[in-house]
Parts: C-alpha cells; structure tokens; sequence
C-alpha cells in the first residue's frame, strides 16, 4: 500500500519504503524531499501560483554542475497525465557511475510546481515508473493552467 503524503496544498501517493526528508515549511517555496533506499530521490518545490520557474531550474542545474562538472542538459516537454510540463533532462558521472535527472514545471491556480527527480542510471531506469506515479498522483488533485 502507497504512503500517502499531504502538506502545503499538495496531495501525492509515494513507495511505503520511501522515506520523507529535508521538509521546508519555513516560508517559500515549501519543499519536501522522498528518499528511496538506494540512490533515487523525488524533491518537490512549491511556490505561489505565477512564480517564475526560471531561476529555481537555473539554480538546480548550477548546483548540479558545481558539484559534478559536466552535466548534459536537454530540454524537454512532457505530459505527465494530463497535463504538459516543461523542464530538462540532465545526465553526468559521479565516480564511475552515470546519474540521470529530471527537472518538471507546472503552473496550476494554486501553485507554480517544480520537481526535481534524480538516481543511478541503472536505478534511474528501474524507478522511473515511480518517479511518473508520484508526479501522477500529485496531478490528480491540481488543475493546471490554460497553456
């Protein structure tokens, strides 16, 4: 059975194993962290509705590339259910290992919605029919955008 995870105007179902970290309810954006037990983790930003998506997925990717140097990104539109999302694909090495990334945007009247999902390559490919389910269950209680 889904854990079920509900905070700052956001209802999503997540692995039972997983776990919650790096809760932000400390003024915006709110955020939350799920950790699987491996590699792979699914973090959600939530800013009010009309934010800027820019910046953050700037920040993100900076970030990546401080820490690791040279970080693939490609950018990408995807339906997640039924709704369009815009965002990056991101690859890069750490060690020997090749990580893969997702960053998604979605504006609903709500909330401006950014997450970041990322894990081994190996994991990635294993997870990311869990990582499409989180985003999937959030979906299901917002109301995008006209685009």
């Amino acid at each position: 059975m889904p854990a079920v995870f509900e905070k700052f105007g956001v209802r999503l179902m997540y692995p039972e194993n997983w776990q919650v970290i790096d809760l932000d309810a400390e003024g915006m954006p709110y955020s939350f962290t799920l950790q699987s037990q491996e590699t792979a983790y699914w973090t959600l930003y939530i800013y009010p509705p009309g934010h800027e998506v820019r910046p953050k997925v700037k920040e993100i990717i900076e970030g990546l590339e401080a820490e690791y140097k040279e970080v693939e990104v490609i950018p990408r539109e995807e339906m997640v259910g039924d709704a369009k999302t815009k965002g990056v694909d991101l690859a890069f090495f750490y060690l020997d290992l090749l990580v893969e990334a997702r960053i998604r945007t979605l504006r609903t009247p709500s909330a401006t919605l950014i997450w970041h999902y990322q894990a081994e390559s190996r994991e990635f490919e294993e997870r990311e029919p869990v990582f499409q389910a989180i985003a999937v269950s959030m979906m299901q209680q917002l109301v995008p955008l006209p685009e």
